[in-house]
């Protein structure tokens, strides 16, 4: 690749980085004047899903497999500083396992709902506790675990959030399951095939 040719790519990637953070930023700006509840939590979900693609973006702007573990480490930081005025605990362990191109995004949304979900739910009043991710290769794909210490559920329903994330999972050819009981958090287990011919 030729050096005009890097300086073109690198100068689309700082527009496309930029415009992530400009509708972000516009997003904030309108929750600071939105006092219905569901509106806010609309926006809430937005300004989430926009900061994923964002941190997304920066990691796979080289094109070709895309090192999820790395991505894992930027979104931690964001829900540490999301959440650094509660006693919540975040914890990564991830293995070596790039994602191809087009299942990187989607998992990164995927983590974000599941994250957005535990910390806006699982704990309230106060409450402390972690949320840990576990990312790994799996025998015939990847593997994705998120799981809390929350005040979890009887039985959880599929609210906008969680339906999403099953969506995702199954245009994905993957599948999901969760575990939940009152007192014990919340548990989502994503596996993903990953085909042979495909870089992971």
């Amino acid at each position: 690749m030729t050096a005009d040719a890097d300086l073109r790519i690198a100068e689309l990637e700082r527009r496309l980085i930029g415009g992530y953070e400009l509708l972000q930023a516009l997003v904030g700006i309108r929750l600071r004047s939105v006092a219905d509840p569901e509106s806010r939590r609309h926006l809430t979900w937005l300004s989430d899903v926009v900061a994923a693609m964002g941190l997304m973006t920066r990691r796979s702007t080289a094109g070709g497999p895309v090192d999820f573990s790395a991505y894992l480490d930027d979104a931690a930081g964001f829900w540490r500083r999301a959440c650094e005025d509660r006693a919540i605990r975040i914890d990564i362990r991830a293995g070596a396992a790039d994602l191809p191109e087009g299942h990187a995004l989607p998992l990164a949304i995927i983590l974000h709902e599941l994250m957005s979900n535990a910390v806006r739910h699982g704990f309230p009043d106060g409450r402390r506790g972690s949320i840990a991710v576990a990312y790994s290769r799996a025998s015939d794909g990847v593997s994705l675990v998120v799981r809390d210490s929350g005040v979890g559920a009887a039985d959880l329903a599929k609210g906008d959030g969680l339906a999403l994330v099953e969506g995702l999972v199954d245009h994905l050819g993957g599948a999901m399951s969760v575990e939940t009981a009152p007192g014990s958090g919340v548990g989502v287990r994503i596996r993903l095939p990953i085909r042979s011919d495909k870089p992971h």
